[in-house]
């Protein structure tokens, strides 16, 4: 089965008046396509970090990132970009709606970024948000929506592309037990439905034990 993400020996270090800290020490990770990984651990462990390491957003102090086989460390924003529109989807803690957009306009958005065709992409986001129980909503602006409601859109739209792998940070973490509870059962079934890898960052010990493999970042290294 193919790797979709690989990541070798990271590690990641922040200056601070007191010294250097080391956040991330050793981290290796391979995650398969179609594989569900869970990453937890304590708060201000590095696991927002990590997830942002590996989706490019942020660079590594060492060790090296491979998207489907291909080694991303020290490209340039122009190429990462390009790569990561094609290959990662992300879902936030706090949605990262555009405000002024629709539930349909903000899934579209992502599209569009992509270049694909708006008459495909429209099918293909109005499928989506009927999927994520929102086809009566696809009309209202995120402030109309509920914080689950807002989270199913940003799935939707974190799948809008297709991408083999979706980085999921915290996202349950703003919303209500019967909410949170909805959006994980989602996430975790679109993601097996579509075959797409997923990378779930979570405090939460009942969702990470839903994904095929659990880990936990402690002292600085990933442990399973």
């Amino acid at each position: 089965m193919a790797t979709v993400l690989e990541a070798r020996h990271i590690c990641k270090n922040f200056e601070t008046s007191a010294g250097t800290l080391k956040v991330l020490k050793d981290v290796n990770l391979a995650v398969d396509a179609g594989e569900s990984v869970s990453v937890c651990g304590a708060s201000g462990s590095g696991k927002t970090t990590l997830l942002q390491i590996l989706g490019g957003l942020d660079a590594a102090s060492g060790g090296e990132i491979f998207w489907a086989g291909e080694k991303i460390t020290s490209r340039g924003n122009a190429f990462l970009s390009k790569a990561r529109m094609r290959l990662i989807g992300y879902v936030f803690q706090s949605y990262h709606l555009v405000p002024e957009l629709t539930a349909l306009e903000n899934v579209l958005l992502a599209a569009k970024i992509a270049g694909t065709p708006m008459r495909t992409a429209k099918a293909e986001a109005l499928a989506l948000l009927e999927k994520v129980g929102l086809r009566e909503r696809i009309g209202h602006l995120p402030v109309k929506l509920s914080g689950g409601e807002c989270q199913r859109v940003a799935i939707a739209r974190a799948l809008i592309n297709r991408p083999p792998l979706i980085l999921a940070d915290e996202p349950t973490g703003n919303l209500d037990e019967h909410s949170a509870e909805a959006v994980m059962q989602l996430l975790l079934e679109l993601c097996e439905a579509k075959g797409t890898a997923l990378v779930l960052v979570t405090h939460n010990g009942d969702f990470a034990a839903r994904c095929r493999r659990k880990l936990i970042l402690k002292d600085g290294v990933l442990v399973g």
